[in-house]
């Protein structure tokens, strides 16, 4: 899987089995089938931003799960500049083929997404092309 860091389905498989899930429930209450977890936990195929959304409603640590470091208890870590420019980031990026903005439901996702894929880390500036291989963005 390019899209991800290696060992994104054994973070994956390790983050369910952290919270007690079955995969079959976990991918019930993510929103996908049994044979599309297997296929994430195996990295035969990459998730949606949908998908990283739910599982983080369900608990799992996205920082971790994207870049296997544990993400610090106290919420999200960000410089305020990477802060900025992932909201101009996600202004840009999520808008129709009309250019009229997403829904904001789906532009707070990508936000929360991207925020927590950065929280805690170094970086001063973002990577455009990383962020738009986290949302799955192909144009």
């Amino acid at each position: 899987m390019s899209q991800i860091k290696e060992g994104f389905g054994e973070r994956l498989r390790e983050e369910r089995n952290r919270l007690g899930q079955s995969q079959k429930d976990f991918a019930e209450q993510a929103g996908v089938k049994r044979v599309t977890q297997y296929l994430y936990e195996n990295e035969d195929n990459s998730p949606t931003h949908r998908y990283l959304v739910a599982v983080s409603e369900l608990g799992v640590d996205l920082h971790y799960l994207i870049f296997g470091q544990r993400n610090t208890p106290n919420g999200l870590r960000l410089r305020p500049k990477v802060l900025r420019e992932i909201y101009q980031f996600v202004d840009e990026i999520a808008r129709d083929q009309k250019g009229r903005p997403l829904p904001v439901d789906t532009r707070a996702d990508f936000l929360l997404i991207l925020c927590s894929a950065y929280s805690g880390l170094s970086e001063e500036t973002i990577n455009p092309a990383e962020m738009k291989r986290l949302l799955g963005h192909t144009s």
